[in-house]
């Protein structure tokens, strides 16, 4: 929710407010592992950013409400200082009425990563929007505790999210918050790399950002872990994701190689989200 006006949540209008609506970072708003076809090579991913476009424009349109019109800039394998560079100009080109940054997550599982420096950068990327009267909207990093390698960043994580807290503050940014869904902890909702979620992840995330632009939820139960969920990942599984995911991306970024390589966004220009949006 918006950090700087918790209070009013029930206050807040029914009807989405913002005519349009730009998304931009790195796989996570991509959308990745949230494939339209399970069937392609190259899917396109939808993921959270675009259900909660999808969302908010049929609220609009049943309200008798023009689309919602939409942007999302973002591609895999993005550090944040290359999202700051090859989207954020775009995206406040298209004056939107809200912006999602989403970015610091391919800095923080890097070794030596400094969570200190990746939030200065992303306060100036808030600093420049807002100064454009645009809505923006952050999200808090995921907790990595369920995986022993990935866990050694959390000290990182947590920094990281304690600086977007203060900074969202500052700047009266809304804040999705990650880092305290419970539901994550089931690991059937990551993708077999772990950095990655499923579609019913994305959808648990598109929840907790309408929730966070004060909007009411689709799923009352969003929040509510599986009863059979498992929060920790077996040792036999680590092996297996030591060897099919994290060599090949040491190997990968050892090389100054990323996934994004050679990738556009795939709706880089705003455009209405209407009924046939997602098929």
């Amino acid at each position: 929710m918006k950090t700087t006006d918790k209070d009013n949540k029930a206050a807040s209008p029914v009807i989405p407010p913002w005519d349009s609506f730009v998304a931009i970072g790195d796989s996570f708003t991509e959308g990745m592992t949230d494939p339209l076809e399970d069937d392609s090579d190259d899917p396109l991913y939808v993921g959270w950013a675009d259900r909660l476009a999808m969302e908010l424009s049929q609220r609009r349109i049943s309200a008798g409400r023009e689309p919602l019109k939409y942007a999302n800039l973002a591609v895999r394998g993005k550090l944040i200082g290359q999202v700051n560079q090859e989207q954020l100009d775009v995206a406040i080109a298209m004056k939107p009425a809200l912006l999602s940054i989403v970015a610091g997550g391919n800095d923080m599982i890097r070794p030596g990563s400094s969570a200190d420096k990746v939030t200065e950068l992303l306060e100036e990327m808030v600093v420049k929007a807002r100064s454009q009267g645009i809505e923006v909207i952050l999200c808090a990093q995921y907790d990595p505790h369920h995986s022993p390698i990935l866990g050694l960043t959390r000290s990182t994580v947590a920094v990281f999210n304690s600086n977007l807290w203060s900074l969202a503050r500052r700047h009266g940014c809304y804040v999705i918050d990650q880092w305290g869904l419970r539901s994550l902890r089931d690991t059937a909702l990551w993708a077999p790399d772990r950095l990655h979620l499923t579609g019913e992840g994305h959808r648990i995330m598109m929840n907790a950002a309408l929730e966070a632009l004060g909007q009411s939820v689709a799923d009352p139960d969003y929040q509510t872990p599986a009863a059979a969920g498992k929060d920790r990942f077996a040792a036999s599984e680590n092996i297996a994701w030591a060897k099919d995911h994290l060599w090949p991306w040491v190997k990968r970024h050892s090389r100054g190689r990323s996934s994004g390589d050679g990738r556009s966004p795939k709706y880089p220009q705003l455009i209405p989200v209407t009924d046939d949006f997602l098929e």
